[in-house]
């Protein structure tokens, strides 16, 4: 498990000409499923981030492997002290359980922000799209969806992000 995830957003040139600046860090490029142009750089090497401005992740839970490819699911919760801890149990377990059950998972990584000790975010990589969508639609990752919108009584934000070669 990494002692710390960080990353950056920008468009896809600045953040190759960033990346090629950090080798031989672990860096990789993704971009979003969802929003056209819109990119992240994640710096795997678990040491303090080199990034200007980065979004610095403390991981707390870690399973599969730590080849951080194929598709990333990003989820991140912003909820009072009360559902932050259930969500932080179910979470961890549910990752657990995945890891051992669906092929298709290869990596998990429950964090907290260090910059907003209130928001947890959730990192999975998977095989495929298809993979990922019976996941989330899962009887198993149910007690997830109840977390999955923004309500008086929290915020939650969701992308998924394909590797860029």
């Amino acid at each position: 498990m990494l002692n710390e995830l960080s990353y950056t957003l920008g468009s896809r040139a600045y953040l190759m000409a960033r990346a090629a600046t950090l080798a031989p860090r672990p860096c990789k490029l993704y971009a979003s499923s969802r929003v056209p142009d819109k990119y992240a750089l994640f710096d795997f090497s678990g040491q303090r981030s080199q990034f200007t401005a980065p979004i610095r992740l403390k991981p707390i839970t870690a399973v599969g492997s730590d080849e951080f490819r194929g598709l990333l699911s990003y989820q991140s919760f912003s909820f009072g002290r009360k559902d932050r801890k259930m969500l932080r149990q179910w979470a961890s377990e549910l990752l657990a359980t995945t890891a051992k059950t669906t092929p298709a998972f290869l990596t998990g990584y429950l964090t907290r922000r260090k910059d907003d000790a209130g928001t947890l975010v959730l990192l999975t990589w998977w095989q495929t799209p298809a993979a990922l969508e019976a996941w989330l639609n899962s009887s198993a990752a149910a007690p997830l969806r109840q977390y999955a919108h923004s309500d008086r009584r929290g915020q939650y934000f969701s992308n998924h992000y394909r590797l860029v070669d």
